[in-house]
């Protein structure tokens, strides 16, 4: 009988020994090293991961390759500052106080890497801030700048973290940026390898601008290799999930700060060998206000009552995991006087703007590139087709529906038809409800912030 007992007691001891084991592995899995990677006005398609025939993107394409690809993640906004605020408030740019560009987002808003500093994570952000002072001690360390193009911290982060913490580091590049220098990489793209969409000119001017665009975004891959190998020759890559993503589409027209997909459709890919299969592809929507509550459920942290995303943790176990329904995005200030909404799921872009009166105008930076300047004399002699006037005509209307994947770039506007009026009403509606729960209100066009700078000239007024 004593024998039993002891058999009992040595099993019970046994038993409890492997869920204790098991426990602390789950646990360690839900504990990452995290770190986002992150572009500036880098369109979702322009990187091999995404097909695109030409550009050098070995880094990147290593990242999906031993990791998920997302082929349907999207922005909030296509404007730098407001994309960033509502990454890191896990917000959507409306509600976290800094919605248009060069706003700093107040103080009272919380940022997921506060609730990973509380919960023991040493944070960094390094390169590109944009979000202003006020929220700058949520970070254990902030280091804005450092050349070449916001590179020149990423690595001492990396080497100088304290090693007995889990780290989430925020590196931030000023690439591919405007404007563009030659150069920029030992072996420059050339005008050939060009992709030019059916909304822009294939023509000379917008051929070299692109290929002066790819070779940023060939830096950029460069220093995403270095991080890798850094993280390598410490031991800590299997442990250490990478986001890579963007923070608006590319510099050109009818693509940042607009609400088409050459706006807010992002690269996100993520990498976490410990726990993320190899070589996948998820297909379900998910936005950039998700990333928040998702770092926060993968640290084991509490998600913040402020947070107005949803975590797509699911998806990073299982590729079929459905995402969302719907994601939305917004175009408020960006020097121009803007408001635009959109919704889309996974076939439709409903688009809807409050000022059809006002041109599509490009990012000033942008109405200042080689690419536009063709295009403004294009279309003084009516050398533009009808896919490529979309920046300079008005009225705009109202409400707009694409089916995105018959078309693609956005081009057919399907909200006059009868035979989609149930799919417009379907997604005006759902526009209603996500403005009631999240205090989108418009204004009327007088209390918008007007435009800061000359609409043909790209110059500060």
């Amino acid at each position: 009988m004593l024998k039993q007992m002891s058999l009992f007691v040595l099993s019970l001891f046994l038993f409890a020994l492997i869920m204790t084991c098991g426990a602390a592995s789950a646990e360690g899995l839900a504990r990452p090293n995290m770190i986002v990677i992150i572009a500036d006005d880098m369109a979702w398609d322009d990187c091999g991961a995404y097909g695109h025939p030409h550009i050098r993107t070995p880094n990147i394409d290593r990242l999906a390759r031993e990791g998920m690809r997302f082929s349907s993640a999207f922005l909030t906004c296509s404007s730098c500052s407001p994309s960033r605020s509502s990454i890191n408030t896990g917000r959507y740019p409306h509600a976290t106080g800094a919605g248009e560009l060069h706003q700093s987002i107040p103080g009272e808003q919380v940022l997921f890497a506060s609730l990973l500093k509380e919960a023991g994570y040493f944070t960094a952000a390094c390169g590109k801030w944009h979000m202003g002072n006020a929220v700058k001690e949520q970070y254990d360390v902030v280091r804005e700048g450092g050349n070449p193009a916001g590179y020149g911290y990423w690595l001492p982060a990396l080497q100088e973290r304290p090693k007995d913490q889990p780290f989430f580091l925020w590196l931030a590049t000023t690439d591919p940026h405007r404007g563009y220098q030659l150069n920029t990489i030992a072996e420059p793209h050339e005008s050939s390898d060009a992709v030019v969409p059916p909304y822009m000119p294939d023509i000379e001017a917008t051929q070299g601008d692109l290929a002066l665009y790819y070779d940023e975004i060939g830096r950029l891959d460069l220093w995403v290799g270095k991080v890798l190998d850094e993280l390598e020759s410490q031991g800590v890559a299997d442990e250490t999930l990478i986001l890579f993503m963007s923070d608006n589409g590319r510099p050109f027209p009818r693509c940042k700060t607009t609400v088409f997909d050459s706006g807010v459709q992002t690269p996100f890919i993520v990498r976490w060998p410990e726990a993320v299969a190899q070589g996948v592809v998820t297909d379900g929507l998910v936005s950039s206000v998700d990333i928040a509550p998702t770092f926060c459920e993968l640290a084991g942290v509490e998600l913040s009552p402020t947070f107005q995303g949803v975590s797509f943790a699911a998806q990073l176990s299982d590729a079929d995991a459905p995402g969302r329904d719907y994601v939305h995005s917004e175009h408020n200030w960006h020097d121009y006087r803007a408001f635009e909404r959109s919704v889309r799921d996974e076939r439709y872009l409903y688009v809807y703007n409050g000022l059809p009166e006002t041109p599509r105008t490009p990012p000033a930076d942008a109405v200042r590139s080689p690419t536009y300047a063709a295009m403004q004399q294009l279309y003084a002699e009516d050398g533009l087709n009808e896919d490529q006037l979309g920046c300079f005509e008005t009225p705009i209307p109202k409400e707009q529906l694409f089916d995105v994947l018959a078309d693609p770039h956005q081009l057919n506007d399907l909200a006059a038809d009868p035979a989609h009026a149930e799919t417009l009403q379907r997604m005006r509606d759902q526009f209603a409800i996500w403005q009631e729960e999240t205090g989108d209100v418009e204004l009327p066009e007088e209390e918008l912030t007007p435009d800061g700078f000359h609409r043909e000239l790209g110059t500060r007024l």
